[in-house]
């Protein structure tokens, strides 16, 4: 026995050196960051094929091929007025490094943070329209040719962001919070507003309560109606909700639309916006608990301006000052809540969670617009009962050329999927991967894009912070063919072999597999496909993929760097419905455990 455990120490040296060797094919530096990007070759041209002007402001050098860049720019989009790229540092050696990856044009973001930076191109025509004291002056100079560029009307599409470096800093970028906002030199006259506020809710008497008391409390400027949706209580429920309506809303307009129905969120809020008096409409889920006043006010500012689409707000969990939400970015498997889970009191990538910053979505859960602009997106998608229906909604409005905006000066709390639940269960897999069909189905530009959320930023699910992709590693494409598997009755099914799958279509699968407890060097781990109907089963060898996410989410795990799988299937299964699961082999002792999940894969 005890030669036996030496033996096996032994083993697990030598393959926890092999471990650590595999994970160095996967790292990266800044200098070889390009050699994984998506966005294809770098744009060049003729400089003398376009009249530009270009205007450096901050300390440092423009790239040696950033005119060039511009040019092409400028030739490839003809409408095109402004431009603007990244940044990077330049030290004293020469060396490059600490990108500044930049969103595309975002007006709210600019008036948080002037962002154009140290470098920025304009046609002649335009140039020649600045005046000699705002061709000298950064801000003037920043402010006044956004006015000109039309960068605050719907739809704007004459500020270009070309996505590189053009610009080499000296020194290090001020401070999230520090840098100067943008300036609006034309300011629209305020309008008088009365919201609507539409909170679905059924069966939840307290959670609902706690919502509408502290609403109510909270907000004192505009005013406003409030109008519960309740698609089905109990009578007891029913009889309780009006009661408590009847206490707490003596000085304040509420109304409760019951209507017994299947629960549908869309159907819900559609509902509520017919029956709303307001021209703002503010949806919100019975599961926010408001915190100080101002809240309301601050939304209500935003949704006015005539180029916003949906507002959101900056959500966090209850008893704490972890971020539940601060906005929706679109990466490669869908859409997610980046910063989720990190903590409020830090500052991440240019201070994303404060201050006002535009994102491609916002979470339905604390979401307002202007009543024209959402009959103008059709109201949400009843085909979308539960999931993705807030992102399918912003994205129709920001392919209306709206921008959706997020409110990170103040926060909710949330108590989340306190009334709904979570989606854990076979049929829950199964309509969430219907449900995000349907999405792309109706937006297939922005599948895998995310016009707020440089490219070159990190993407995987599980990492929440924002950081240059490269930081992650390198993502090694890995193409197979599915294979007939042999029977692996009597395999023990074990949950300690955990595996999560993030993306499984007819022709590409994602996601990782970890054993607990266990030294991860030692495992080989196939995915395995069985056909729920005629019992076939598949086996599918991959080539592990680095999820430094998953390492630093599960720090006491050993050697779990390389638990990631991201296969394209050269030839798809034959057609049907597959249950998923995963077979782990310990390569020293040979024993093997099995893992089924509730995802399902339809072919």
């Amino acid at each position: 026995m005890r030669l036996k455990r030496r033996l096996r120490r032994l083993l697990e040296k030598r393959l926890d050196r092999r471990y650590e060797k595999n994970l160095k094919l996967y790292e990266m530096n800044y200098d070889t960051r390009l050699e994984d990007e998506e966005e294809g070759p770098v744009l060049k041209g003729q400089e003398d094929s376009v009249d530009f002007e270009v205007l450096v402001f901050g300390e440092g050098e423009a790239d040696v091929s950033a005119k060039e860049r511009i040019a092409a720019f400028f030739a490839k989009y003809p409408g095109v007025q402004l431009v603007y790229g990244d940044e990077d540092i330049r030290d004293e050696t020469g060396a490059c490094h600490s990108p500044w990856l930049k969103q595309d044009w975002s007006p709210d973001s600019y008036l948080c943070r002037d962002y154009l930076g140290s470098l920025v191109a304009v046609r002649r025509e335009v140039y020649d329209k600045l005046t000699e004291q705002e061709r000298k002056e950064e801000g003037a100079c920043h402010d006044r040719l956004v006015e000109l560029a039309g960068g605050y009307g719907k739809g704007c599409q004459s500020i270009g962001h070309l996505r590189e470096v053009l610009f080499h800093r000296k020194g290090p970028w001020l401070p999230a919070g520090e840098g100067r906002p943008g300036k609006r030199l034309v300011e629209e006259e305020e309008k008088e507003h009365f919201v609507s506020v539409i909170i679905p809710s059924k069966d939840h008497v307290a959670i609902l309560t706690r919502c509408l008391e502290t609403v109510i409390r909270t907000v004192r400027e505009v005013p406003y109606e409030i109008l519960v949706v309740d698609n089905g209580s109990s009578e007891a429920n029913r009889e309780k909700i009006e009661q408590e309506m009847k206490r707490i809303g003596q000085n304040t307009e509420i109304r409760y639309l019951y209507r017994p129905m299947p629960f549908n969120f869309s159907h819900m809020c559609n509902l509520g916006a017919k029956e709303a008096r307001g021209n703002l409409l503010l949806f919100l889920n019975d599961d926010i608990e408001a915190v100080s006043s101002g809240w309301l006010e601050a939304l209500v500012q935003k949704a006015s301006e005539e180029w916003a689409g949906a507002v959101g707000i900056k959500l966090l969990y209850p008893n704490s000052e972890r971020i539940q939400h601060v906005g929706v970015v679109n990466i490669v498997l869908g859409p997610v809540h980046k910063l989720q889970f990190q903590d409020d009191n830090g500052c991440y990538y240019d201070g994303r969670n404060q201050g006002v910053w535009n994102y491609l979505a916002v979470t339905g859960a604390c979401l307002m617009l202007r009543r024209e602009v959402f009959e103008e997106a059709g109201g949400f998608q009843e085909a979308l009962q539960v999931a993705f229906n807030d992102v399918d909604l912003c994205f129709t409005l920001y392919e209306a050329g709206y921008h959706n905006v997020m409110v990170n000066t103040f926060h909710l709390v949330h108590h989340e999927s306190l009334s709904r639940g979570h989606d854990e269960s076979e049929e829950d897999q199964k309509r969430l991967m219907r449900e995000r069909d349907i999405l792309y189905g109706r937006h297939p530009k922005l599948e895998r894009k995310d016009p707020y959320y440089h490219p070159r930023l990190n993407r995987k699910r599980l990492d929440t912070t924002i950081r240059p992709a490269f930081e992650e590693g390198r993502t090694i494409p890995d193409r197979r063919v599915c294979e007939l598997a042999e029977d692996i009755g009597g395999v023990r099914e074990d949950e300690c072999l955990r595996l999560i799958v993030e993306l499984a279509t007819a022709r590409r699968v994602q996601g990782y597999a970890v054993v607990l407890g266990s030294d991860n060097a030692c495992f080989e781990t196939k995915l395995l496909f069985q056909d729920k109907e005629r019992g076939d089963l598949y086996q599918l060898e991959y080539t592990p993929q680095c999820r430094n996410d998953i390492a630093q989410n599960m720090p006491d795990q050993k050697n779990i760097a390389l638990c990631g799988f991201e296969v394209e299937l050269v030839a798809p299964l034959p057609p049907g419905e597959y249950r998923i699961g995963a077979l782990a082999r310990d390569v020293i002792s040979g024993l093997r455990i099995v893992r089924w999940i509730s995802v399902v894969m339809n072919v």
